[in-house]
Order: structure tokens, then C-alpha cells, then sequence
């Protein structure tokens, strides 16, 4: 009965002699303690294929678990490696944001410099630049911001088709 039940679960399930072994065990063990908590007063069919399918059940179950822990790994392998990757793109975005702000020319790098760095506010940004109002400041941040966007974008793309 046991090693017919051990090579069933081997070829059908792809489990090693050991762990089929410890499932024949466990079949073992829950069928005693079925008896001893008087669970089986009948059975209505042989022993050993009662026997059987507990060890069944317990297989199931046990790859069931193990699937279950193969995808969570796999889910976890795979969003670490996401996170490796948008790490890595925000970096090198970052890189890039900072190569190609730092190339920018008059007036474009001190509007977008006294805005976002220094916290100016437009009415300060048109006085310090000499623009008529913080309508014509703000329009001048807007399309400098623009042109940096451009920028980046054309890059990106040359990046991608290098």
C-alpha cells in the first residue's frame, strides 16, 4: 500500500520520494487521529482508499501552498526588478533634467532658477528680469518650461534609438 501510494504521487505529482513519503506519513498520522477522535465510526469504502485520499488532499494542498509561495516570489522577484529599473530611469532622467536645465540660456535658467529654486514669485521674476508685468513672466516660465520639455523628450528619443 505505501510504496504503490509513494510512486503514484511521484509520477502524478511531481513530487520527490521524500516528500512523498512524509505524505504517506501525514496520511498515516491523520487517519489515527480521525480513529481516536472518533471520526470513523464506519467506513463506507476500503481503508487504503481512505488512506489514499487524505494523502491525495494532502498533496494537493502542498503544491497548491507551493504555488501559491512561486508566485508571490516570482511577483516579488519581478517588482524588485521594476524598482531596480524606474530607479535607474529616474536617475538617469534626473541626470538628464539637470545636464539640459544647466545648458539653458538667458532669461530661461534665471526665471526657472528664481521660481523653483529661490521660490520667487512672479511679480519678482518680471521686476528682476524686466518684464512689463507677472503675465509676461509667467508666459516666459511657461514656454521656457516648454523648450526644456522639448529638450528632453528629443533626447530621450535619441537615447532610445541609439
Amino acid at each position: 500500500m505505501g510504496e504503490l501510494s509513494i510512486s503514484w504521487a511521484i509520477h502524478h505529482h511531481q513530487v520527490s520520494v521524500e516528500e512523498a513519503k512524509d505524505v504517506f506519513q501525514e496520511s498515516v498520522i491523520a487517519l489515527y487521529k480521525n480513529v481516536k477522535a472518533d471520526k470513523l465510526e464506519s467506513l463506507e469504502v476500503p481503508i487504503k482508499t481512505y488512506l489514499f485520499g487524505i494523502g491525495k488532499n494532502i498533496i494537493l494542498n502542498t503544491i497548491k501552498r507551493r504555488n501559491i509561495a512561486e508566485k508571490v516570489f516570482e511577483n516579488l522577484n519581478f517588482k524588485n526588478e521594476n524598482r531596480i529599473y524606474e530607479h535607474y530611469e529616474h536617475e538617469h532622467l534626473v541626470s538628464l533634467v539637470k545636464r539640459l536645465y544647466r545648458s539653458m540660456g538667458s532669461p530661461c535658467k534665471e526665471i526657472l532658477e528664481m521660481f523653483y529654486e529661490k521660490g520667487f514669485d512672479m511679480e519678482s521674476i518680471a521686476s528682476r528680469v524686466g518684464y512689463k508685468n507677472a503675465d509676461v513672466a509667467k508666459k516666459k516660465k511657461y514656454e521656457c518650461l516648454s523648450h526644456l520639455e522639448n529638450r528632453i523628450s528629443k533626447s530621450r528619443i535619441k537615447e532610445m534609438l541609439n
